[in-house]
């Protein structure tokens, strides 16, 4: 019998021997644990590994350089083991056995297969924080892959979507969504680009001082938010062309149709209308023309006189003088329909002829 009890001792001496032999050794230590569970390794697995399900249910190392071993579920505990053993995955505890960690400073997946690294990688899932030199608590829970990621349903929020980009930093892009008051769609198109942006906080159609796009356009508000804009567009162009602005401040010089002044002895010029004016004038009636304002800095106006009908005697053009400076008065031919072409430009005070045609038929 004594002899049976030595038999059994060293058997069970030998199989407790073989089965420390086959628990990997590990520097870690467990010293909390909050959430566990276990499961079955795949391979190889020593306290501090920090792991990963697939879909067949088995625990691998996880590794953030490798999209089909990410994103970690947790870390072994105090029970590793080696291929088919059950194991221990902790999701929520506190283990030790680093050195030199930043204590406060986060802990991501490595890179480096079942580790743990205080350098964010490409693939940054934070897994823990260091709350010691050596210790990290671990927090696995509620994680998901966004590098991935799909958005079904309505997002909820005034800023429902943060995007980290690619590093891993303290600063991000948050889209803001403003409270809607009815039913909107933002539809993005099917085409590679940049988006347009306003430093309005409402940059919408019939909102002031908003810059909205429309078919071949854009469309200017205005200060006023009201029924009246001004579009930009262009002519549908047979070859690539070419618009360029100088590099200075001023005014756009428009043109536009001819704007037909009424004949007579006394006519106004209402400025703005148009950059260029016609005037049939009346055969032997002289004729005072008068600007009625100073303009903008850089208008130009030009004014195509036409003789009258008859033959009956000279026709005299004058420029009023109070907003124009001419070189003087414009004496027509008294032969029918001739032509004369006389241009002014503003100094934003007053008009001052630059040139004048002979007569031209």
């Amino acid at each position: 019998m004594q002899r049976f009890r030595k038999q059994i001792t060293v058997s069970s001496l030998l199989i407790l021997a073989l089965a420390i032999m086959a628990t990997p050794a590990s520097a870690y230590n467990v010293a909390q644990t909050v959430m566990r569970f276990s499961a079955v390794a795949a391979e190889t697995l020593a306290t501090g590994n920090v792991v990963m399900l697939k879909t067949d249910g088995l625990a691998y190392k996880a590794d953030a350089n490798d999209a089909a071993l990410r994103p970690a579920i947790g870390i072994i505990g105090s029970k590793g083991g080696a291929t088919g053993a059950t194991v221990e995955i902790i999701v929520i505890g506190t283990l030790s056995g680093w050195s030199g960690l930043t204590a406060g400073a986060p802990g991501f997946l490595s890179e480096t297969a079942a580790a743990v690294t205080q350098s964010a990688p490409a693939y940054s899932q934070q897994v823990g924080q260091a709350i010691t030199a050596t210790t990290y608590l671990v927090n696995f829970q509620n994680y998901f892959d966004s590098s991935s990621l799909t958005v079904l349903g309505t997002q909820d929020g005034a800023t429902p979507l943060v995007f980290e980009g690619a590093t891993a930093d303290a600063f991000e892009t948050t889209v803001a969504i403003t409270d809607p008051t009815a039913d909107r769609t933002v539809t993005v198109a099917d085409a590679s680009g940049t988006v347009m942006l306003s430093t309005l906080a409402t940059n919408a159609p019939d909102v002031g001082n908003s810059v909205t796009g429309a078919s071949n356009g854009l469309v200017f508000e205005g200060a006023t938010a009201d029924a009246f804009e001004t579009t930009m567009t262009v002519v549908d162009p047979t070859s690539d062309k070419t618009v360029t602005i100088p590099d200075k401040t001023g005014q756009v010089q428009m043109a536009s149709a001819a704007s037909v002044l009424t004949p007579g002895a006394a006519v106004t010029l209402t400025v703005g209308l148009s950059n260029l004016y016609t005037l049939a004038i009346n055969d032997n009636e002289d004729t005072t023309i008068t600007f009625s304002g100073a303009g903008t800095a850089g208008d130009e106006i030009t004014i195509v006189i036409a003789t009258g009908a008859g033959v009956v005697g000279d026709e005299v053009v004058t420029f009023h003088a109070t907003l124009v400076s001419s070189v003087g008065t414009l004496t027509c031919a008294n032969t029918a329909t001739r032509f004369y072409a006389v241009r002014f430009i503003s100094d934003g005070t007053h008009w001052y002829e630059v040139s004048r045609t002979a007569i031209q038929t």
